[in-house]
């Protein structure tokens, strides 16, 4: 809010003398499901602002206290100049009973408009009725995207102030008060960043897909990889989980600069299905020093528990960052959607600290007392892997088999057929018992790798029957060379092993 360029009021009379209104006003796009049209999502339109109430004129109402009245003119045209909304009303401040309350008075409103697709011009006018020369006018362009056919995100949005309250307000939202920042500007006064967005048609998504990583991160550039160690993770678990998502990002340590919220949807092989993005800046002429910033970041964002310790007493110390980085390509197979998500984006921009900080946790948590002990137990795992799989300049952990081997183990046995006939090589893991990533104990699993074709080097999974990995009832289509022919398959190795598993 504004708070800190509101908090000196020059105040003589229980009127202020004003010369034009100062106020920030922002928007931001959203969506409901059409009450008719199944499927259908009507975009509508936030919009809201804020004044300074040392640029208004008050008076004195008896029996009721101080206030002021501005009248609101809101209109919202299309690219052609057709008028797509007109709102015209008048917003009272609430009442205070002396001049000092003034100094308190959060003058901020917040209305809601359905809205159409395309190019739109929105004008907002402010007239301060005390004194009808005294007004704020805004002139703004926004583009409504057309209703994706997939999955889509609505806003993001900034929000100053957030908490659990049920009175209906403007700013209500499931059982929340969600009240905006009106403008993306972050000075020195301003040490968190908030953010509130929606996502739509999750339906849509293959439940194959799930379940879904959304990354939330602030980044120098739209849509580039993350800035330092800005990224909170959400998992979506199916698509009747809840749509809407906020958070909070500690940005004592985020130097000055032009940066981008960004929000991306992807599938739980990492595939990219979504994803919004909004600007913003940042005046910070007191960063964070660097450790300090290291520990709230770690603590805060993306190295979720992280101990902050001196990394050079451990067994991390005597990595270079090349084998840092193979030993998190190592790791991927036990790490959950949150911590993959992590890792891959420590591959992409990788941080010395940071990189560090993941490898060391990673192993705390399997091992407390030992976290060393823990990664040569795990190493010696990864030498039979690169010994079994290793082929082509593909070290064995880099494998689909060899991920699965560190995921879940050794199979209880392995089925090959390398020529069977109709059928391109292949081979089924069969487990008698194996603890899927919740732990969870899932007995008859089985999982189907094969080579895309006569002269594939390497065996890519196909089909399994865990929870949370590939399930593709569809694998003879891609296994059989004529699934839909007359030829009989059902002598097949794999249809006896697997059937309709």
């Amino acid at each position: 809010m504004l708070r800190k360029l509101f908090a000196v009021l020059l105040i003589v009379l229980p009127v202020f003398t004003a010369h034009a209104i100062e106020a920030v006003a922002g928007r931001t796009v959203f969506y409901l499901p059409d009450p008719v049209y199944a499927g259908k999502q009507n975009p509508y339109l936030e919009s809201y602002w804020q004044v300074n109430p040392k640029t208004l004129h008050f008076k004195t109402i008896p029996g009721k206290g101080i206030v002021s009245m501005i009248q609101t003119d809101v209109l919202i045209t299309n690219k052609a100049g057709g008028v797509i909304k007109e709102d015209h009303y008048v917003f009272q401040t609430i009442p205070v009973p002396t001049v000092s309350d003034l100094e308190t008075l959060n003058i901020i409103e917040l209305k809601r408009y359905f809205v159409t697709a395309g190019l739109l011009n929105i004008k907002i006018t402010l007239t301060d009725l005390n004194d009808t020369t005294n007004q704020f006018v805004r002139i703004d362009t926004l583009t409504v995207p057309k209703q994706a056919l997939g999955v889509f995100y609505g806003g993001p949005e900034f929000i100053d102030t957030f908490y659990t309250s049920d009175i209906l307000t403007p700013f209500r939202k499931h059982g929340m008060q969600y009240v905006p920042l009106c403008e993306g500007f972050y000075d020195n006064y301003k040490h968190s960043l908030s953010y509130y967005t929606e996502v739509y048609q999750l339906s849509s998504v293959h439940k194959d897909d799930f379940p879904l990583v959304q990354s939330v991160y602030l980044s120098r550039k739209e849509g580039s990889n993350p800035y330092e160690v800005f990224t909170k993770i959400d998992t979506i678990t199916s698509d009747t989980s809840v749509n809407f998502f906020s958070g909070t990002f500690n940005i004592e340590s985020l130097p000055s600069g032009n940066y981008y919220l960004n929000v991306s949807l992807g599938t739980k092989s990492h595939k990219t299905i979504a994803g919004r993005s909004v600007f913003f800046q940042r005046l910070n002429t007191t960063p964070s020093k660097p450790v300090e910033a290291a520990k709230k970041a770690a603590k805060d964002t993306l190295l979720d528990n992280v101990n902050v310790l001196d990394l050079g007493k451990t067994f991390v110390a005597k990595f270079d960052m090349a084998h840092l980085k193979a030993i998190i390509k190592m790791v991927l197979p036990t790490c959950d959607a949150s911590s993959t998500n992590a890792a891959n984006s420590l591959l992409k921009k990788p941080d010395d600290l940071y990189v560090r900080y993941f490898v060391y946790n990673h192993f705390l948590a399997i091992n407390k007392e030992k976290p060393e002990k823990a990664w040569k137990e795990y190493a010696e795992k990864v030498k039979i892997v690169n010994r079994l799989y290793s082929a082509h300049g593909r070290l064995g952990y880099e494998t689909d088999k060899g991920f699965m081997y560190l995921r879940y183990g050794p199979p209880t046995e392995a089925l090959v057929a390398n020529s069977e006939k109709g059928a391109l090589p292949y081979e089924v893991w069969q487990y008698d018992i194996l603890k899927d990533m919740n732990g969870r104990s899932i007995a008859n699993a089985v999982i189907l790798f094969f080579k895309t074709s006569q002269t594939d080097f390497d065996f890519r999974v196909l089909h399994t029957n865990i929870p949370g990995e590939l399930h593709n009832m569809n694998w003879r289509r891609y296994l059989f060379a004529d699934p839909d022919g007359n030829s009989d398959y059902s002598s097949s190795m794999a249809e006896q092993v697997i059937g309709n598993k």
